[in-house]
């Protein structure tokens, strides 16, 4: 079974969480391990006029074939099949896996912010995100942060999958024993993201500790992220229904 192909399936639970995710950015290149052997699959509507219009992802509640509960997909189910405003609201085939976020950075001189890094595209030099300092003779590390990595099949499935079944088949390498370094072009539609594996190398000891707190970072949980939204939270999203008053509905505080 490919890297990023896995049965449609869902299991009810009260419990939530609030999991940190992977960035892409055209202003400078992201490094990831992957932490999964295998991504979980989800099917997910953005709805545009949740968070007060800007906007909320939730994970559809039809979890089965012939089911119509979903508030957004049952608004436009006497539609034909073939209408826009159907199809636009069906739900998006997303992807999810843990990755440990590798990309460098390093403590700005200037703002004393963390800060990866952008490229200067008159010098060329490095610039803090923050406030614009020019980074030239910093040291950078690796983050090494666990967060979630979420898109959908045009990364997973064409670049993902690819880099899986090449490295394995030329090093007898998993997905998991190198890092991937992320490159991204343009913004929304026209985002486009490649994929490159560097050279398979075990992590460091302590890539795991948390430098703030001196613990090992755990792995989020995927069947938690995984769950399907509630009826009420999807109406609420429709509403325009605000970040917290759907972390409230869900019971998270």
């Amino acid at each position: 079974m490919p890297f990023s192909e896995e049965p449609r399936s869902y299991d009810e639970t009260a419990k939530r969480t609030g999991a940190e995710y992977f960035k892409f950015t055209p202003e400078y290149r992201t490094v990831g391990r992957i932490l999964n052997p295998q991504a979980r699959t989800v099917w997910k509507h953005f709805i545009q006029q949740a968070n007060n219009g800007r906007g909320f992802s939730a994970v559809c509640p039809n979890t089965g074939p012939g089911m119509n509960v979903c508030p957004v997909e049952a608004s436009t189910a006497d539609l034909p099949k073939d209408d826009p405003e159907r199809r636009a609201s069906y739900a998006k085939r997303k992807f999810l896996v843990n990755i440990l976020d590798r990309t460098p950075y390093t403590e700005c001189n200037s703002c004393h912010g963390q800060t990866p890094g952008k490229v200067n595209a008159g010098s060329r030099n490095k610039q803090c995100v923050n406030c614009g300092a020019d980074l030239k003779g910093h040291d950078f590390k690796p983050l090494n942060r666990v967060k979630i990595l979420e898109q959908g099949p045009r990364l997973f499935n064409e670049q993902l999958n690819a880099i899986e079944a090449m490295q394995q088949e030329e090093l007898g390498k998993d997905i998991t024993e190198y890092d991937i370094t992320f490159t991204t072009q343009g913004v929304g539609r026209d985002r486009t993201i490649t994929a490159l594996p560097q050279d398979p190398k075990p992590l460091e000891d302590d890539a795991f500790i948390d430098p703030e707190t001196g613990e090992e970072q755990q792995l989020w949980d995927l069947d938690l992220l995984s769950e399907p939204a509630t009826i009420e939270e999807i109406t609420l999203m429709l509403q325009g229904a605000t970040v917290e008053q759907i972390n409230k509905v869900k019971g998270v505080i």
